[in-house]
């Protein structure tokens, strides 16, 4: 069900909101960190003689980057980038690159690759710290905080720009409005890790985007 729901997703991303040749050959960051997502993926069902699509267990994650509690406590600090490199199921991997792509091609192109790349891994940094600290005894894992921050960043720019148009309202709402809805199905709550890191993308976007407007 959760593998159908991404792969429906994607192909409405596609149809609403396919980014420009212009807008990709911009998205160095953007595709830069999809590679390293997708390249994790295989690396790990590699080297575990996993099929490919086959989900990984999050505790056999652990052993090459994912985070939990106790390893945050132990100063395995390094985690908190590595860990947003690798998922449990493919669907999930799928969903966070369709966002990925979307969402960031439209704010790599608007706020520059540094930027953005400091958005990314700040956001998601913080929802994965948040995450772990109020679950430390759950494995931590994927990129669906640093989206969840671009999220947030694209909120803002939507409300500060309203020229940017109808499909990217689209995708941010498709991105949110699952990705939450998914929380609120399958753990009955709204994750920590996911509503700090939205947090935190809309006030990075905020003062880049304010930034951007003084420049």
């Amino acid at each position: 069900m959760i593998r159908m729901l991404a792969l429906t997703t994607l192909y409405k991303f596609i149809k609403h909101g396919r980014p420009s040749r212009q807008q990709g050959a911009r998205a160095v960051v953007t595709w830069t960190l999809i590679a390293l997502n997708v390249i994790s993926w295989g690396v790990v069902a590699w080297l575990y003689g996993l099929p490919l699509f086959r989900a990984h267990n999050s505790y056999l994650l652990l052993r090459v980057g994912a985070l939990n509690g106790d390893l945050l406590w132990a100063g395995e600090w390094w985690r908190i980038i590595t860990s947003q490199f690798l998922h449990v199921y493919f669907a999930h991997l799928v969903f966070n690159m369709a966002a990925l792509l979307f969402l960031g091609t439209a704010l790599e192109r608007a706020f520059g690759s540094l930027r953005f790349a400091l958005l990314y891994v700040i956001s998601g940094s913080i929802g994965q710290v948040v995450g772990v600290v109020a679950a430390p005894a759950l494995v931590s894992s994927g990129a669906s905080q640093a989206v969840m921050g671009i999220a947030g960043a694209a909120a803002i720019k939507l409300l500060k720009q309203r020229e940017s148009g109808a499909s990217l309202i689209i995708i941010l709402l498709a991105v949110v409005g699952i990705q939450l809805g998914l929380d609120i199905v399958v753990a009955r709550t709204i994750k920590a890790g996911h509503w700090s890191s939205l947090c935190a993308g809309a006030a990075i976007g905020y003062m880049l985007s304010r930034y951007s407007k003084e420049a």
